[in-house]
């Protein structure tokens, strides 16, 4: 995404975003299990939630990507940036869309992970995320800080903070910030939120079913 265009918030989400999933929301899990003095039970169930779902959100997402072999923004934007790796069509390819004008040397903001892009995994596992969040806590209204990357701190750093009042808010902001940093097409942030729904439903109702 051009700069020109990107403002510096919307720079800052999408650096924020590039945190290790996996640390960021079992960081969530020590939080909600300290703010709530809960048992080792309970805590054990939620780390356990969090880790299954989203392993299987992983793997669901994963499955979909080489399903799909879709390319990225910089491989339709840039045709001097695509290789045969079987992630777009081959040099010289043309959408026909005249609306999509390529533009030689265009990079996106976030380097380009090294595998397909449709649907997002990162919008897989936040998606998941925000339903289990919802599922433990008993409601859509979370209110929950997690920790995120911040560019001004040292390489894969935890130091920035966000709080998402609701699971709709966590969803919204993964969309978002895969699409200002140049990853992901829209769609494909939705898709990958709505896969990782798919999964949390499936693994909550059959694996976590509330306690009685």
């Amino acid at each position: 995404m051009n700069s020109a265009v990107r403002t510096v918030a919307q720079t800052n989400v999408a650096q924020f975003e590039t945190a290790n999933v996996i640390r960021q929301y079992n960081g969530v899990v020590r939080a909600i299990a300290d703010a709530r003095q809960l048992g080792l039970p309970q805590t054990a169930r939620l780390a356990a939630m969090v880790n299954v779902v989203a392993a299987d959100a992983g793997i669901s997402v994963m499955h979909a990507k080489y399903r799909y072999l879709f390319w990225r923004p910089v491989t339709a934007i840039d045709p001097a940036a695509v290789s045969p790796d079987g992630y777009g069509p081959s040099a010289g390819y043309d959408d026909g869309n005249p609306a999509t004008v390529e533009q030689t040397g265009w990079r996106p903001l976030l380097a380009t992970p090294n595998h397909a892009e449709y649907p997002a995994a990162h919008g897989s596992l936040t998606g998941a995320m925000a339903d289990v969040f919802s599922a433990f806590l008993g409601t859509s209204q979370i209110n929950l800080d997690v920790h995120g990357f911040d560019p001004n701190g040292p390489a894969g750093n935890l130091n920035a903070v966000q709080h998402f009042n609701t699971a709709d808010d966590m969803r919204t902001e993964i969309v978002n910030a895969r699409t200002w940093g140049g990853l992901h097409y829209r769609f494909s942030g939705v898709a990958g939120v709505l896969l990782g729904h798919q999964v949390a439903t499936y693994d909550v109702k059959h694996a976590f079913q509330p306690l009685g």
